[in-house]
């Protein structure tokens, strides 16, 4: 578990109540800062796991648990700070996160862990996040740019969804030989 990609990940475990709690605080700087790092190390998490030899089935749940909690704790903050603004989009939101909890869900009941397939969607629309965090801190908020992001999350759960549909068994991480025997 000490691996560099795990430490980074377990940061990300760690940040998200903080991110939670600056954002509940109204430090909407710090909140942003907190949160922006968080997207980095997850950006690079999996790389360095790649590239050091270290990809692993724990590292793969790790990361499902940061994402998750980075979600949630970002999309609080981001309501916090803008939900004046953002009447026109909550149902888009509840929809993401509907979405969001069906695909962790259904994998849940079906394999007993939470999706960590990192499909393109998924990652497409994990970069357009970042990408409108960075906006929202620096150039303020657009209605049109969380639409889309919360368009593609959605299209990224519905995508996650089928995948475990068509599963008959979870899949092992790149890299990582397949257990014989229960994990």
């Amino acid at each position: 578990m000490g691996s560099i990609a795990n430490l980074l990940t377990i940061y990300r475990i760690a940040a998200a109540p903080v991110v939670a709690g600056l954002a509940l605080a109204g430090a909407r700087d710090a909140f942003f800062i907190v949160l922006i790092i968080s997207l980095f190390t997850d950006a690079i998490d999996g790389p360095i796991a790649r590239w050091t030899g270290t990809v692993s089935r724990l590292g793969a749940r790790l990361d499902t648990i940061a994402d998750g909690l980075t979600t949630l704790a970002g999309l609080l903050g981001i309501y916090i700070f803008h939900h004046h603004a953002m009447s026109g989009e909550v149902l888009w939101l509840y929809a993401f996160l509907a979405s969001y909890g069906a695909a962790g869900l259904a994998c849940l009941v079906k394999f007993g862990v939470l999706p960590s397939y990192h499909l393109p969607l998924s990652k497409i629309g994990a970069v357009l996040a970042g990408a409108f965090v960075i906006w929202l801190a620096i150039f303020g908020y657009s209605p049109a740019f969380l639409i889309g992001v919360l368009v593609v999350g959605i299209l990224g759960n519905f995508n996650s969804l089928v995948r475990t549909f068509q599963l008959k068994q979870f899949p092992t991480p790149i890299g990582i030989e397949p257990q014989i025997g229960p994990s």
